[in-house]
Parts: structure tokens; C-alpha cells; sequence
């Protein structure tokens, strides 16, 4: 009796304890599309490359739905076949008789999926919004974050704007993890405008370099975390030995704080 006894308050005490710590892998991939600099279509490489490499939480930038540039593919369902993930799109715009966005693809359940609108102010023949994507994700142990992926503008006034909106369209509660091709390097105003709420992953330096994809010069890849929900780092790195895209894929391996049960997103 008595071992039943403290086997049942050893059970409820870990039914009423935090969650555990989630470790958790995560990238960033530009895909340009589904094809390399030389516009050879590469999809079906980058979607086994995701599965090879273990990455548990994937943000994708420039991907194309039913586009004719890309063959008419729906690539993100075309992604998720092949790698057996959860998978979302969003457009920015309808683009040659598709449309042109993000993707996002988890290893665990996915709902909640969001489009939310961020400025463009860019000049050109046609002002159009862009979009964030933001999807809820529920970790093992019911432990649910938001994972989101964005691409910014080119110009800086663009990008300072869309820098906050950001931060106020993740403001919603929950742990979140931001990927994202911000077209920014580090120090500059609408990173550090980031960086007030979020912790950008990975040291800066010649190792955390992503574009172009050979000889890379340029950091304007991010995976960043919300300051309060990371307790640790444990690696960062780039896939310098992967040229499916005219980006190099920015890949992390953290661990999130314990937490209670996921509360509602608002």
C-alpha cells in the first residue's frame, strides 16, 4: 500500500511539475525557389537535404506555389512529401499564375496558421504587402511556441518598419521563434530593434556568413529566439557544403526554458 501510495503522489507530482526543458533543431532556408544560381531546379535535393539533416523546425523564404517559373509546382506540399513533415504556405502576392511566399515545415503538429501583413514601402510599379508567416506548434509534452518566418525588403526604411511590426505581431503569449531572410547584417538599426526582444542565435563572424552561397560574404540570415523563453545555445552553424539555393541554410540546435501547458494564443 504504502508503494502504491508514493508511486501515485511521485506521478501526480510530475503531472503538476513544469514541463521539461525542449531541446529543439531549427533552420533558416532561403530556397530561391526551388532552384540554384544557375535556375537548375534543386527541390528535390532540398527536400532531402531538410530530412538528412535532422532539423526538427524549418523557416523557408522565396517559395513558390503553382508558379510557371518553377513548373507548376505546389512546392511546399511537394517539401512535405518528401521530408514526411507538417507543412504551411502563405503568399505574398500571386506571381506568374501561382504565388510567390513562405513556407514553414515542422515534425510536430501545426495549427493556427497566420498571414499576417507587413508593410511594403519600397518603390516600384506596384506597392504590395508581404507576409509573415506564423504558425502554433505543439512541442512533446503538450508544450506549444509559435514558429514564424519572414523576408524583409531590401531598403532600410522598409525594413525598420517592418522590424516592429513584426515585434508586435508576435507579441501573443507564447514562446516564439523568429526565422528569416532580414536582408540585414548585424548591428544595423532593424536588427537591433529585433534584438531588444529577441536573442539572435549564433556568434557573429566569417563562420555565420550566408549569402552568397559560395564565398559568402555577407550574415543576413537569422534565427532568433524570444529572450525569455531560451535557456541555452548549444550549437549554430552554417551548411557551407549545401549550393541548392543562392543561399547557405542557418541551422541551430537550442534548448527552450521549462514551461507550464500551452496557454490559448490570442
Amino acid at each position: 500500500m504504502k508503494k502504491y501510495i508514493l508511486s501515485l503522489l511521485l506521478l501526480t507530482l510530475i503531472i503538476q511539475h513544469p514541463l521539461l526543458a525542449q531541446k529543439i533543431q531549427v533552420m533558416s532556408y532561403n530556397i530561391h525557389h526551388g532552384a540554384n544560381k544557375q535556375e537548375v531546379n534543386t527541390l528535390a535535393e532540398i527536400g532531402q537535404f531538410i530530412k538528412d539533416s535532422g532539423a526538427e523546425l524549418v523557416g523557408l523564404q522565396e517559395v513558390d506555389s503553382m508558379c510557371n517559373r518553377s513548373g507548376k509546382v505546389d512546392q511546399m506540399k511537394k517539401l512535405g512529401e518528401i521530408t514526411g513533415m507538417h507543412y504551411a504556405f502563405v503568399r505574398h502576392f500571386a506571381y506568374e499564375g501561382g504565388a510567390y511566399g513562405l513556407g514553414i515545415l515542422s515534425k510536430y503538429p501545426i495549427s493556427d496558421v497566420r498571414n499576417d501583413r507587413i508593410t511594403s514601402l519600397s518603390k516600384g510599379e506596384e506597392k504590395k504587402s508581404l507576409a509573415l508567416l506564423s504558425a502554433k506548434v505543439m512541442l512533446p509534452g503538450k508544450k506549444a511556441i509559435v514558429f514564424s518566418t519572414v523576408h524583409f525588403a531590401l531598403d532600410q526604411p522598409t525594413r525598420i518598419t517592418q522590424s516592429l511590426e513584426t515585434i508586435e505581431y508576435l507579441r501573443r503569449g507564447l514562446p516564439a521563434i523568429l526565422t528569416g531572410d532580414l536582408n540585414v547584417e548585424p548591428g544595423e538599426k532593424e536588427l537591433l530593434q529585433l534584438e531588444s526582444h529577441y536573442t539572435n542565435i549564433g556568434l557573429e563572424g566569417s563562420d555565420m556568413l550566408t549569402f552568397p552561397d559560395e564565398k559568402a560574404t555577407k550574415r543576413i540570415d537569422y534565427i532568433l529566439v524570444t529572450k525569455e523563453s531560451l535557456n541555452k545555445v548549444i550549437k549554430s552553424w552554417v551548411r557551407t557544403d549545401i549550393h541548392h539555393s543562392d543561399h547557405l541554410p542557418l541551422m541551430a540546435e537550442i534548448v527552450l526554458k521549462n514551461g507550464s501547458r500551452a496557454k490559448k494564443r490570442g
